[in-house]
């Protein structure tokens, strides 16, 4: 009797070659089998994360150049596991590759400034540069710092606009003037409020990140429903429709449900108005195939 052989069963389990713990394979990231026989990345998850905290933008390029993902600085909200979950899950996302990123020149430069490793000396183009933009009056350890710090706003928030520009700005020499002083010993009381305030005008205060967060998890029907309870349109001749949608859904909707369902309708005259505007009578149809007739006979 021949005996069939046994298929050898696929491991469930693999050690991580950092942390050396036998972890199931979905604690490990998918990555390119070409380089990865297993499918799997040879550190976990966890082991993972922790490089990329460390490392910070470096690290986390790093990461998705082995997992072929690409970056998009407007979905990335500054938690990593998120945002790989996002794109290993979502289809639109699914043949998309990490040289699709956008912007890679500018998040290389970004990517310069990590949390472990941040540059000593500028270039006397880059220490010009860090004139013309911060202004007079600091030393180059100080365009560094700041350089980092703007850096940082720019990797979490969304500089677009020149005023917003001015504002980050703003907030990073009051925060540079407040470590100084601090240093010294002296009061930072006024640069405190000073900062506030540019939190508050830069939409960057804690309770203003939370309700802007809030309002982008709202449905669009609850951002109309709190619309039309806090901010209703005045009952004026201003804003009333000028491009009569109210009269074509009372006319072309209602009024044919109504009359189908033999319903009263108290707009019946203006319903028929508008139905005589399209239809064609019999005695006018009469008369169309009359005048066919006598140019058919003159040809």
């Amino acid at each position: 009797m021949v005996q069939l052989k046994k298929q050898k069963e696929k491991p469930t389990k693999k050690i991580c070659e950092l942390c050396n713990l036998p972890k199931v394979l979905n604690d490990y990231y998918n990555a390119d089998i070409m380089f990865f026989p297993s499918g799997k990345m040879h550190i976990c998850k966890a082991c993972v994360l922790q490089i990329v905290d460390e490392n910070g933008h470096e690290g986390l390029l790093g990461l998705l150049r082995i997992i072929n993902k690409p970056f998009y600085q407007n979905l990335f909200k500054g938690d990593v596991r998120d945002y790989v979950r996002m794109v290993n899950s979502m289809m639109q996302y699914k043949n998309v590759g990490f040289t699709d990123s956008d912007s890679l020149v500018a998040l290389t430069d970004i990517s310069n400034i990590t949390k472990k490793i941040k540059p000593t000396k500028l270039t006397v183009q880059e220490y010009q540069n860090a004139v013309d933009f911060w202004g007079e009056g600091y030393t180059e350890t100080d365009f560094i710092w700041l350089s980092g710090e703007f850096a940082e706003f720019g990797s979490q928030y969304d500089i677009s606009g020149k005023s917003m520009e001015n504002l980050i700005r703003e907030i990073c020499l009051t925060q540079l003037d407040i470590r100084k002083k601090r240093a010294a010993g002296k009061d930072v009381k006024n640069e405190l409020k000073t900062y506030q305030d540019l939190l508050g005008s830069s939409n960057l205060k804690p309770m203003q990140e939370t309700g802007a967060q809030s309002v982008e998890q709202e449905t669009f029907g609850t951002l109309v429903k709190k619309w039309e309870e806090t901010r209703p349109i005045p009952d004026e001749e201003q804003w009333k429709s000028t491009d009569k949608v109210g009269k074509y859904l009372s006319v072309w909707f209602t009024g044919h449900l109504m009359r189908m369902l033999g319903i009263e309708n108290k707009n019946e005259e203006e319903y028929y108005a508008e139905l005589d505007q399209y239809t064609v009578s019999s005695e006018e149809l009469l008369d169309d195939l009359d005048n066919e007739g006598d140019l058919n006979d003159g040809i």
